[in-house]
């Protein structure tokens, strides 16, 4: 357990209430000094000077006198409020009881006391024999108890206080904690407020300017990405065209039909890695993110896209209820291709795709027979440029598929999990939070 000393809010809170309560006990430590000893000492020197003048006087007096004397006096000291009886005394009253008998001469065991009906106490000196009331030590009781309550509700201030100044402190933090694990997901168009203190408002514009320069270096990548995607899509037509005259005014011979076949074959994968490095600068385009969002009936969105997949083998949609989910119908239709272009190419058949909601949260998967993923693996083929050659059985590929799709979850606020498949296989699940 912590108790919340892993934050930097939680440190400087607990050390602000540490020396408050240092600060507190010190005061007490002061007061029992400097207030209280001393007021009890006094009230003890008091009493033990009017016993002892009782004392005398009861030595003075004839015998039949001195009870109707210590009566009148006993009378005397019990006016006042009437005190709580206690079957044991308090610890003032013990420290009373300890210092009078100091000022008597005489050792705290060697005092005789008892609690009388009205609650004070009643001592009996050695060459008396008869029971003196004492005077009450209540309002020294009292004052205590009320400097331990302003001294319990300034603390409780003090706390208060402490924590709405770090809770200041702290929100500006914990707004860039935010800012910068959203630019870890992808986000970056960004802007933290530049108000308040100077030294929060300098943090503030750097992290802009640093989110700034990456949203422009990462638009001008995508842009270039994008632009020799589309300008090699030209000449990959004129290539296949040539192939296709070629093939139509070749004479028939087996060897060059298959030398045709094989370079359709590679013109198809460079076309569709073409398509992946499109798709890719797509999904982080600030045009493409302002898109807004619709309400999407999602079985019956993954049926119309079925309709696009391409390739073999065909996936299959699963039976189940009704699910809507506001989306941008463009992006996640991308990432639903990907998906099933992902299992055709690495898994193995029967595909199935599926959509369901759970504790209100819906989400999507796409299920193959291939090999699956090793849980080591998983992590790194969500990045560009990886491919699961030691996971999904080598087969060739740009390594942009699961990064396009992971991209666009995070741009929906979705999550793209890659789980083990009961039977073998896996689950491309993305889920929304």
């Amino acid at each position: 357990m912590t108790w919340g000393l892993s934050t930097l809010f939680g440190r400087n809170l607990w050390l602000i209430v540490a020396l408050i309560v240092l600060g507190q006990v010190v005061n007490a430590l002061a007061y029992g000094q400097f207030i209280a000893r001393p007021r009890l000492k006094q009230s003890a020197e008091a009493t033990a000077r009017g016993l002892q003048a009782v004392a005398e006087g009861l030595s003075l007096l004839p015998q039949e006198q001195r009870a109707g004397f210590v009566a009148r006096f006993n009378a005397r000291a019990a006016v006042g409020p009437d005190e709580k009886r206690r079957a044991r005394p308090t610890l003032l009253e013990r420290g009373f009881l300890a210092e009078l008998a100091g000022q008597l001469g005489l050792q705290a065991s060697e005092l005789a006391w008892r609690r009388e009906p009205s609650g004070l106490l009643a001592v009996k000196l050695p060459d008396v024999p008869f029971w003196l009331v004492v005077p009450s030590v209540q309002p020294a009781h009292r004052f205590a108890r009320t400097w331990i309550i302003a001294s319990a509700v300034s603390g409780a201030l003090a706390l208060m206080g402490a924590w709405l100044i770090q809770r200041r402190i702290n929100r500006p933090l914990a707004r860039l904690v935010d800012a910068t694990r959203a630019v870890g997901e992808g986000q970056r168009r960004l802007a933290l407020p530049t108000d308040g203190p100077a030294e929060t408002a300098a943090l503030a514009r750097g992290f802009n300017d640093m989110a700034a320069a990456l949203a422009r270096d990462e638009e001008e990548r995508l842009l270039m990405l994008a632009g020799l995607s589309h300008d090699l899509r030209t000449p990959l037509a004129k290539i296949r065209l040539a192939s296709e005259l070629l093939r139509d005014s070749m004479p028939a011979g087996q060897a060059d039909r298959e030398l045709l076949d094989t370079l359709d074959r590679s013109l198809h994968g460079l076309d569709g890695m073409l398509t992946q490095f499109l798709d890719y600068a797509r999904a982080s385009h600030p045009a493409e993110q302002d898109l807004p969002a619709v309400d999407i009936e999602l079985r019956e969105f993954l049926a119309e896209t079925l309709a696009l997949a391409p390739g073999l083998p065909q996936p299959t949609l699963a039976p189940g209820p009704a699910v809507h989910r506001r989306a941008r119908p463009q992006a996640l239709r991308r990432l639903v291709l990907n998906l099933v272009v992902n299992a055709q190419t690495h898994g193995a058949p029967p595909l199935e795709l599926a959509c369901g909601e759970m504790a209100g949260a819906a989400w999507i998967e796409v299920r193959d027979r291939g090999p699956g993923i090793a849980p080591a693996r998983v992590e790194a083929l969500k990045r560009p440029f990886q491919r699961g050659d030691a996971a999904r059985g080598g087969v060739p590929g740009s390594g942009l598929g699961l990064a396009i799709v992971e991209r666009i979850a995070r741009a929906e606020g979705a999550e793209l999990q890659l789980l083990p498949r009961d039977g073998g296989g896996l689950v491309a699940r993305v889920s929304w939070r």
